[in-house]
Order: structure tokens, then C-alpha cells, then sequence
């Protein structure tokens, strides 16, 4: 088919180029419609995508993807003909607002509930009334600009629907008439959402297409043009060109979506199953460029790629392709809004329930991680930066491989990618005071659960001897400054694994490498209340356990806790690994009312009862607290504190930036002093990792206690000074740092501080005298590499 030059109309001033947060989007796929079979498709459900919301939204953020589109599932809202329950929507609206992400929520997206009869005449109002629900609801959990797509796809769901009975109503001959129910519905529709707030705006959603008559058979061109223009029938009946007596009008159409697929370019055939599809590279295929400036002549209205993507190893070619025709049609003038990648994430199949490998990221596991398709991914950074107007990296030299005794570089490399996800669901998880389960689902995805294994067991070796090395307290020092709750639990997580790997059997470290592979979460509950936890003989070699564990960091989502209990007659504490995560009402969460690091979600557990197998049993008595390891374990939560430490500090320095108050000489003293202190306690802390590997034992722990005592004085001095350089209006919630003070304070309260101090002081004090040429206290020999 040839086509006329198109000369597009001049821009309305309201079509700049802003619309959206993000030029690429995520969509979630959100169909709810019925099989033939009576079956429905619900594939929000499917993918887990309203379990794990919050991790979706903090992962689509953390990719530069901060506009998307979701849907509501009218059949579950609802229910009852006239009462609406927008709970099974209430988890996305919340994590989409606090991951900062701006979505266009679909109302209608092919599936309606039972009791609703989209042929009656009363359709229009009864859609109507859903929709002015729906927008009280979004209005009230949605910050900025409220957007809404009416119905999905009209022209789709007429042909499905109204013509040849593939998905709900199961019509035949009728997708005309389903057509302009559909038409009436999104036009009462936004009426009743602009009744709400006339601020909303709107997208309409439609398929782009290109039909041609085939070479060979030129008297069908007349069908395919009129295959062809069919696309436009929607959106001109929502504009009034055609059948006025719908109401529509040219304030009903806002901003076109049109969704592009591989399979949208076909040569017309009268038995439309032996249609020829046009692929790119087929001399009859039109670019994508042509076909945006064809819909942005006819309507003059701002477009958006609404959908777009395919399956397995065609992602990241396709995306690259739409991606470079939307750029190409912008640069020519075309108001071009945006590209969405759909799905998002991988979901099953509407008709065979088939795994559809044609996301950005997989099926949740446990905690709500996904597996990232890594072309995909590198189609998507790349389309960003050409948009962005970045260079691409030039070719790089092939990296020489890292010393097997510095892992600590490659951990770094790898919590940089994961951690903006950190950041955005920092505020959120103490909002709300949930286990931070977005960021351990990008620790996972990093391979940063099993950093303490050895490279044969799947991990980086990351922790060489003593107390875990320099890298692995940088590591902590980095989490920390991004979220103190989560440093808090994943210093415990790797704690655990280090125990298992030091005491435990061959057998018991590869299980435990394993399940840190899997995602599993590990953790060390060892405080308790009296009479404390012990272990009872229960028959057949088991062991069964009495009493309680306090303070269980992560209770409820650590699914392998270390847990140190006493033998029967004194023999001694052992460690209990738990084969499986404990039971949710054992938890008292009353326990925990705390004003800082709440996500770590430290409640009481009752642990009477539980039986263990003598496999699960680590080490010998005694070994939990054996020296230096357990005193000098302190270090990594030292590491922690200071990245806290250092959050704050920024926290403050934007405080004074944003005021222009930085170059005040009371606060240039004031964090110079915090500076001191800091690094101070950082190179303590580095030292007493080295002296732990060669001093001996009684003098490192107390270089150790020196540790703590330093790092706790330098916190505090960092707290103080932010609180006095933020003042009060710094210290109201949500400011950044009043969150991160709350944290910081807590945790330097765990554990026992002034236990710490009183070791200190007793060496000093009580230690041996310094020989004579001795210029070091802590090292009188000379026999450490400090």
C-alpha cells in the first residue's frame, strides 16, 4: 500500500513533553476476562503482582521505570451490584504512591463481574458508577495528576468479544454494537471521574495496525483499507466524528495509547487465519515512525506506545526496535509520549496457562524477587541513555579477573546495582513496619545472600578470616547507608551462614549454601527472657525445644533462624539450625512497639514445643561463643552503624544546601568535628579486623571494645549535630532524617553498649605493662600488620 506525506497538525499546548514521570514505562499485565471454558483469567493473581506489589513498584523504580500501568479488578471491587471494596486494588495504589511511580490504572480491562450485562441498556450508567467509586478511591491514594484508562482496548474487546465469542460476552456478529456500548461506558465513565477531579486525564488504549492487500490479489484493497481504518472507529466514535449520538466529543480524547506488537502488519486475506503477518524486514513492513505520524495527523493528539514487547529471545531485539521508532518519531515532530514495555513481567498464558517468557522480570519467589531477562534489561538501559541523550560505552577492555583474595570490590560493584532499591523502600518499610522484602529480593537477585560462601559453594568468599575482613564491613558500611533495618538484618543473615560454615559439618554448610542460594533468609535469635530457650530429648534421637526467643530480627520472614539453646544438665549451648521458618502465631508482634527500625520487625516468639532433628543441631557446646569470633562479630554492626552514621550526615548536608547555610562557619565546624569522628571509628574498626587475624585473643577484644566505644561517641556526635543542623522541621516525619536519627539511635542500643566500655576500661587499666620500646599500646610487639 503507498501512502500520501502526512503534514501533522500543530501541537496543543498541552501536549508537552512531560506528561509522563518516565519516557519507558512498565505495564502489569491486568486482564480479568472469562474463557470459553467459564474460567477466569486473573493474571494480577497469577503473577503475584498484588502479594508483591511493593517489591514490584521499588524494583520498577530502581530501573528508571517510574510511570507505568496497573489495573483495578472491577470483578472483585465489585462484588455486590452497588458496593464497592477496592481492598484487592489497595496494596499497588500504596506501593505505586511510595515507590514515587505515576500509573495510568485501567478500569475495564476485558473483564467485568458476573451480574454485569455490557449489552444491557444500563451498562453505560452501571460502569459509570464504578469508575466515580474508582476515582474517589485512586484521587485519595494518588499524589500528582490522577490518570485513567476507561476501557482497555475497545476495538479489541468488540472483535473478542462482540464478533467471533473468543473472551466475555462470547458474542458473535455483534462487535459493532459492543463497540459503541464500550464507547458510551468510557465516555460516562470519565465524565464521572472528571465529576471527582476535573484535573484527571485520560488514555485510551488502542491496537496499531497495518493492513495491505497482498501483490498477487489486488481486489482485496478495498477490504484491507477498510481492516485498516477500522482501527480508528474507537476513538473517532469517543470524538464525535462519527455516530454523535454516542455523546462523544473532542474533550474525550486526551492522550492516544496505541499497543504495537510484532504480529500488527499483516497482508488482508477474506479467511483471516491465512493472513500473511509482515515482520520488520519484509519490503512491504511500514516503520513505526510512519505509522505514529499517520495517528498523530488524523487526531493531533499527544501518542503513547501503550504496549509493546514479545516472547523469549525476541525481547530485547523488539524492544530495541519500537524504542529507536518512537525516538526517530519524536525527533521528527511527532508528540510521542512514551514507550511501555508489556508485560513487565512474565505471566501464564490466557489460553493454555503456558509460562510466557515475554517480560522484563520473572515469577516472584518467596519474598517477591524476580529474575531479571539480562538482554532485556540491557535493551531497556540502553533505550534510556538514547533518550536520554548519553552516549553509548564505548568498548571496554575485558576486565582481569578479580584476586580471589579481594572479593570485596565485586560485592560493592554488585550492591550498587541493588541499591536504589533499598532507598526507595526505605521510607515505606517504616512507614508501615513491614520486613523490607523488595531489598532481599534485590540481594538475592545480586548474589550478594551468599557473599560469605566460598566461591565453590556459590559465593564470593567474601569475609576471609577473623571477623569477616575489610570487605565485608565496606559491604555493611554500604548497606547501612542506605537503610539501616535491612544492614541490621542482613548483617544477621550472613552471621548465621558464617556460623554454619564454621562449625557445621560438610553436610550442614552445603544445605545451608543451598538455601542462602534459594533465596532462603537466615538470622541469629539468641536473645531470650527467662528462663530462656532449652532443649529436651523427644524420642527417636529428636530433640525438642523450650522456652522463647525475644528481639527475633525478621520474625515471620527469616525461614532459617540459628537459634542457641542449652543441652539438658548443664551439658553446655549448642546451635539449632531450623529446618523451616516458624510457625506465624508463635510471633507475638506486641512485643515490638519500637520508634526506630521498625522493619526489622523484632518480635517475641514462643518457641515451646518444636522438635529438631539431631541434623539440625551446629557444633559442639560452647562454640556460639567461642573467641575471638563472637566478641569480634561486633564489627560488622559497627560497619552497619556507620553507614547509618553517614545517611544522616548527608541527610544534614542537604538540609544546609537547600537553606544556602552551608558555608556558615558554626556548621562547618560543627561537621568537621563529625568527619573526625567518623573516619576515626571507621579506621578503628579496619584495625581491630586486622588485630583480630594476629593479636592475641584477650588484647584484640579489647581493641574490639575500643571499637564500639569509638563508633558509638562518633554516631552520637553525627545524631547530635544533624538534629541541631535539621532543627524541629527536619525532625517531622517523612523528612529523611528523622527517620534515619530514629534508626541510628536504636541501634546503638544493641547490644549492651556499656558492656563494651566497662571491657575497655578494665584493660586498660588491669592490662599488662607496655615494654619499654613498645610505641604502640595495642600492638607493644609489632607483631600485627597494622
Amino acid at each position: 500500500m503507498t501512502t500520501s506525506p502526512l503534514t501533522p497538525p500543530p501541537a496543543p499546548e498541552d501536549t508537552a513533553p512531560s506528561v509522563f514521570r518516565s519516557f519507558f514505562m512498565g505495564g502489569f499485565e491486568c486482564s480479568t476476562q472469562r474463557r470459553p471454558s467459564g474460567r477466569r483469567i486473573d493474571v494480577i493473581d497469577a503473577t503475584g503482582h498484588d502479594r508483591f506489589a511493593a517489591q514490584d513498584y521499588a524494583r520498577l523504580a530502581a530501573a528508571g521505570l517510574r510511570s507505568a500501568r496497573d489495573g483495578l479488578r472491577w470483578h472483585l471491587v465489585e462484588r455486590v451490584p452497588g458496593e464497592y471494596d477496592f481492598t484487592s486494588a489497595q496494596a499497588q495504589v500504596t506501593a505505586a504512591r511510595e515507590a514515587g511511580v505515576q500509573v495510568v490504572w485501567d478500569l475495564l480491562h476485558y473483564g467485568s463481574p458476573d451480574f454485569v450485562d455490557v449489552f444491557a441498556p444500563d451498562f453505560p450508567e452501571v460502569f459509570a458508577r464504578f469508575a466515580r467509586a474508582a476515582a474517589t478511591f485512586l484521587r485519595a491514594g494518588t499524589e500528582g495528576t490522577l490518570w485513567v484508562c476507561p476501557v482497555n482496548e475497545i476495538s479489541f474487546m468488540a472483535w473478542g468479544g462482540g464478533d467471533v465469542g473468543y473472551l466475555n460476552p462470547f458474542a458473535r456478529g455483534r462487535g459493532d454494537t459492543l463497540k459503541r456500548q464500550l464507547v458510551r461506558a468510557s465516555i460516562r465513565a470519565m465524565d464521572e471521574v472528571r465529576a471527582v477531579d476535573p484535573a484527571a486525564r485520560f488514555l485510551h488504549a488502542e491496537p496499531l495496525i497495518a493492513v495491505q492487500a497482498h501483490p498477487e490479489r489486488p481486489e482485496d484493497r478495498p477490504h484491507a483499507q477498510a481492516d485498516h481504518d477500522s482501527q480508528y472507529a474507537a476513538l473517532d466514535m469517543l470524538l464525535g466524528r462519527v455516530h454523535p449520538e454516542l455523546g462523544g466529543g473532542e474533550g474525550y480524547v486526551d492522550v492516544v495509547g496505541l499497543n504495537y506488537y510484532p504480529y500488527n502488519q499483516w497482508h488482508h486475506h477474506p479467511e483471516h487465519h491465512l493472513r500473511e503477518v509482515l515482520h520488520p524486514g519484509h519490503p512491504a513492513h511500514r516503520p513505526l515512525r510512519e505509522l505514529l505520524a499517520e495517528v498523530w495527523a488524523r487526531y493531533g493528539r499527544p501518542v503513547l506506545i501503550a504496549e509493546t514487547g514479545t516472547e523469549d529471545a525476541g525481547r530485547a531485539p523488539w524492544f530495541a526496535r519500537v524504542a529507536d521508532e518512537a525516538l526517530a518519531a519524536r525527533a521528527a515532530g511527532v508528540p510521542v509520549q512514551g514507550v511501555c514495555l508489556y508485560p513487565v513481567v512474565n505471566h501464564p498464558g490466557w489460553d493454555d496457562d503456558r509460562h510466557c517468557h515475554n517480560g522484563l522480570w520473572d515469577y516472584p519467589d518467596a519474598l517477591g524477587g524476580r529474575a531479571a531477562d539480562l538482554a532485556l534489561a540491557a535493551a531497556l538501559a540502553s533505550a534510556q541513555r538514547a533518550e536520554a541523550g548519553e552516549p553509548e560505552p564505548g568498548p571496554q577492555p575485558d576486565p582481569a579477573p578479580l584476586a580471589p583474595t579481594d572479593p570485596g570490590r565485586e560485592a560493592l560493584a554488585r550492591f550498587a546495582r541493588v541499591a536504589p532499591t533499598l532507598a526507595a523502600e526505605a521510607g515505606a518499610r517504616d512507614r508501615d513496619g513491614q520486613f523490607p522484602a523488595a531489598s532481599f529480593a534485590a540481594l538475592r537477585e545480586a548474589g550478594l545472600l551468599t557473599a560469605t560462601l566460598a566461591p565453590e559453594e556459590g559465593g564470593l568468599g567474601l569475609g576471609g578470616p577473623g571477623a569477616g575482613g575489610a570487605g565485608l564491613l565496606a559491604l555493611l558500611r554500604r548497606v547501612g547507608r542506605e537503610s539501616l533495618p535491612v544492614a541490621r538484618l542482613y548483617e544477621g543473615h550472613l552471621n548465621a551462614l558464617l556460623l554454619v560454615s564454621r562449625f557445621g559439618t560438610p553436610e550442614q554448610r552445603a544445605r545451608a549454601a543451598e538455601a542462602a542460594g534459594a533465596g532462603e533468609v537466615f538470622g541469629v535469635w539468641n536473645t531470650e527472657a527467662a528462663p530462656g530457650l532449652h532443649l529436651e530429648q523427644a524420642g527417636g534421637g529428636r530433640w525438642r525445644l523450650l522456652g522463647n526467643k525475644t528481639f527475633t530480627s525478621g520474625a515471620g520472614h527469616v525461614t532459617r533462624p540459628l537459634l542457641p539453646a542449652e543441652l539438658p544438665g548443664g551439658a553446655g549451648r549448642v546451635m539449632v539450625l531450623l529446618p523451616a521458618p516458624v510457625p506465624p502465631e508463635r510471633f507475638d508482634p506486641d512485643f515490638w512497639a519500637p520508634l526506630g527500625m521498625r522493619p526489622t520487625v523484632s518480635f517475641r516468639a514462643d518457641l515451646d514445643g518444636l522438635e529438631v532433628e539431631p541434623g539440625d543441631l551446629i557444633g559442639a557446646p560452647g562454640d556460639y561463643y567461642a573467641q575471638p569470633d563472637f566478641g569480634g562479630g561486633a564489627l560488622r554492626f559497627l560497619a552497619a552503624q556507620l553507614g547509618g552514621a553517614d545517611a544522616a550526615l548527608k541527610a544534614a548536608r542537604d538540609v544546609l544546601r537547600g537553606l544556602g547555610r552551608q558555608g556558615d562557619d558554626a556548621q562547618r565546624l560543627r561537621f568537621a568535628g563529625v568527619a573526625a569522628g567518623l573516619e576515626a571509628a571507621w579506621q578503628v574498626t579496619l584495625r581491630a579486623a586486622r588485630l583480630l587475624d594476629t593479636a592475641p585473643t584477650e588484647r584484640a577484644l579489647a581493641y574490639v571494645a575500643l571499637a564500639r566505644t569509638v563508633t558509638e561517641d562518633a554516631c552520637l556526635h553525627a545524631a547530635e549535630a544533624t538534629e541541631r543542623a535539621v532543627g524541629a522541621r527536619g525532625l517531622l516525619a517523612p523528612h529523611p532524617a528523622e527517620r534515619w536519627l530514629r534508626d541510628l539511635r536504636m541501634y546503638l542500643r544493641q547490644p549492651a553498649p556499656d558492656a563494651a566500655r566497662l571491657a575497655l576500661g578494665a584493660w586498660v587499666l588491669d592490662g599488662p605493662d607496655l615494654p619499654d620500646l613498645a610505641a604502640d599500646p595495642w600492638d607493644p610487639d609489632g607483631d600485627a600488620a597494622c
